[in-house]
């Protein structure tokens, strides 16, 4: 991404407010409003950031009956910081290295702590568990979701394809085991019952090596299962992927590498350019130690984002890639690129 063009317009009681906000664009983007000593009050993103601005400072729309008052920081506000975007993504990495700047992640309650599933195929009746917070790498570890709620989402899914067991009871199959001939998942045929015998233990482990497979690949999803768990890149050290967005002067490029999104490395292209630009993506580490897990899965799991992020899990070839990324943007494939 390019230097930030960051804007200032000045406050105080001597300045008619009117002709502030004039100053500042009606246009999408990101805006800080400064207090004393140059201190943050309030920072936010919007499709308008003169209405966002004036909103803050009481001279937004009247309140609808029932609803509170305006907002109104004039006491304290000094100045309007702003700056336009060109892309809904851009706007997000925008609001996100200001927010890092000024509040920490702990007081983020707009981000909430991830989970992940764990599935040890190895154990003698494995199954798919809900775990809350970073999951180490490795394993039997599929994630990182969004919240509880994202893989709560997930393993529905998992159970409605693989009938494994979701009970974590210690038991000694035999069939008329008491405790499974009163389970509801048996009854209603959702779980393959090994308890009572109704799937041998062998047969059991081979679903859930199946299961497993089908987690660790979140690329080979079915499209309708694929959208109930969402994919993401790999926490493993050195996992990369790009996130691609059509903006109105072109495709943007945004390259991702180790949970960290690298603003510096971005290009835009047309489509006729594409493929080319995907050659010239640079993949040097940032600056300074970054993070950029907690907020990239709220992006990821909103429901109306524009943008796609292409994992690059299983090649480094630069065709493979050019198709993934022409695929996510739904664009024909070049002529020479198509099988015949």
């Amino acid at each position: 991404m390019p230097p930030t063009p960051w804007q200032t317009v000045t406050l105080g009681a001597d300045r008619d407010l009117a002709a502030a906000l004039e100053e500042v664009p009606a246009e999408a983007g990101v805006a800080q409003i400064l207090g004393p000593d140059g201190g943050n009050l309030v920072i936010g993103h919007a499709s308008n950031l003169r209405r966002w601005a004036a909103s803050h400072l009481g001279s937004g729309p009247p309140p609808k009956k029932g609803e509170r008052p305006r907002t109104d920081l004039r006491p304290l506000a000094t100045a309007i910081k702003h700056a336009a975007t060109h892309s809904p993504f851009s706007q997000r990495l925008l609001y996100e290295r200001l927010m890092a700047r000024h509040v920490p992640l702990r007081n983020r309650g707009d981000l909430r702590p991830p989970a992940s599933l764990h599935l040890d195929a190895s154990e003698r009746f494995p199954r798919v568990s809900v775990h809350s917070g970073w999951m180490p790498p490795g394993p039997g570890s599929y994630g990182p979701f969004r919240d509880r709620g994202s893989a709560h989402q997930a393993l529905a899914a998992v159970h409605k394809r693989f009938p494994l067991r979701p009970c974590d009871y210690s038991f000694e199959p035999r069939p008329d085991l008491p405790l499974g001939l009163g389970c509801l998942y048996y009854q209603v045929r959702t779980c393959a019952a090994p308890c009572v015998q109704k799937t041998a233990e062998d047969e059991y482990r081979q679903l859930a090596g199946r299961a497993a497979r089908f987690l660790g690949a979140p690329w080979e999803r079915p499209t309708e299962v694929g959208e109930q768990i969402p994919a993401w890149v790999g926490v493993e050290n050195g996992s990369r992927a790009v996130i691609v967005e059509r903006g109105p002067d072109g495709i943007e490029l945004h390259p991702v590498r180790d949970w960290a999104v690298l603003e510096h490395a971005w290009v835009r292209a047309a489509e006729a350019d594409l493929d080319d630009a995907l050659q010239r993506l640079r993949w040097d580490a940032p600056a300074g130690q970054r993070d950029d897990r907690a907020w990239l899965l709220a992006w990821l799991h909103a429901p109306r984002r524009q943008a796609a992020l292409v994992p690059l899990w299983t090649t480094d070839d630069p065709a493979a890639v050019a198709l993934a990324v022409r695929a996510a943007l739904g664009l024909t494939p070049p002529s020479d690129a198509v099988p015949s």
